[in-house]
């Protein structure tokens, strides 16, 4: 059988094979196999289970901790070893440059995925499961014969790829563009599976954009507005790296009246500001006060979390399709006049 088309016993065909076991057809149970909470994603799985689905999550000693796992009600928590490690493995790494911390990332998320896919209950012919733990599924056969929807929370690795060589061809100056590529095994698992999938569900429309009508688009989440005092700065909220757009930020702040406030540090290396006045500002209580604007040229986002609590707060955001937010939430890059913004 070939990578491409996994399988199972039940799948196979051949039914003069030796290890062949016959089991009672699958009782058409739908099963949840989630990761990181996100609200989009809770208010849809609010909406969309039965009481008889399964609900898998990770979690310690089988309750919802951290708090990014809590689905809330009737759901297993699982993988208590598998969420040590990869919580200890994000601290150490947390700092680090993105080819070290990456790969890091992605042999936890496999983990995960082991450590839930052991309590898959087997009568269970529908899925839904969560993008970070969509490859194990496939190598271990899970999807074949099943249904299956993908809760997606980042470009598909193949896209990211493109868009980031893209990038480091037009900016060969940059030292991080090139830093971490996914191996091409993963990037192809995580194809083919992709392929298979019934329904792509996410919020955001960049990646949506990718499926055609086999996106399902969900609401962004915006927060609570916060207290903020109104003005006419312009930001950017960072890091000054090669993937967030630094070279157009570095062309826009340039041209301001006013320095630019930028929030994150700098990862691309020394002098990322040389010669260009800006504001150093950290997130926190006030982090939008003066601030009218912000751009925001990075070719792709996965979740533009701060960007929704800017645009909750009556602030422009100026923005690329790669961010995902939803039409009339942000206006083009070429709108954005910085003689007159700030």
């Amino acid at each position: 059988m070939s990578r491409s088309e996994p399988g199972n016993c039940l799948t196979c065909g051949n039914g003069a094979c030796s290890l062949r076991r016959d089991a009672p057809a699958r009782g058409g149970r739908r099963a949840f196999i989630l990761d990181e909470c996100w609200p989009e994603f809770r208010d849809f799985l609010a909406r969309e289970r039965r009481g008889d689905d399964q609900i898998l999550a990770p979690g310690l000693f089988g309750r919802a901790g951290p708090r990014r796992y809590d689905w809330g009600p009737g759901v297993e928590h699982r993988g208590t070893a598998a969420v040590l490690a990869r919580h200890g493995a994000m601290r150490l790494v947390r700092d680090m440059p993105g080819a070290l911390r990456q790969p890091v990332y992605l042999r936890h998320d496999e983990a995960m995925g082991r450590a839930l896919l052991r309590h898959l209950d087997y009568h269970a012919d529908r899925l839904v499961i969560d993008q970070r733990l969509l490859p194990v599924a496939w190598r271990a056969g899970v999807l074949g014969g099943r249904h299956y929807d993908v809760v997606m929370t980042r470009y598909p690795l193949a896209a990211l790829h493109g868009a980031l060589d893209a990038l480091a061809t037009a900016n060969p100056g940059s030292r991080t563009l090139a830093d971490f590529r996914a191996p091409a095994d993963l990037v192809a698992d995580e194809a083919a599976a992709l392929a298979g999938a019934e329904r792509i569900v996410t919020p955001h429309h960049g990646i949506a954009d990718l499926f055609g009508p086999r996106a399902h688009r969900l609401d962004w989440v915006l927060p609570a507005p916060v207290s903020a005092r109104r003005g006419d700065r312009v930001a950017f909220l960072g890091p000054a790296i090669g993937r967030a757009g630094l070279a157009v930020a570095r062309g826009f702040a340039a041209r301001l009246r006013k320095p630019l406030i930028v929030f994150g540090p700098d990862l691309e290396g020394g002098g990322a500001w040389d010669g260009i006045p800006v504001e150093r500002r950290a997130f926190g209580p006030g982090w939008l006060d003066g601030i009218g604007a912000i751009i925001h040229p990075a070719a792709m986002t996965h979740q533009p979390r701060r960007l929704l609590q800017a645009i909750a707060n009556g602030v422009r955001v100026h923005a690329t399709a790669g961010a995902g937010l939803a039409p009339g939430q942000w206006r083009p890059l070429a709108d954005f006049d910085p003689v007159t913004a700030g």
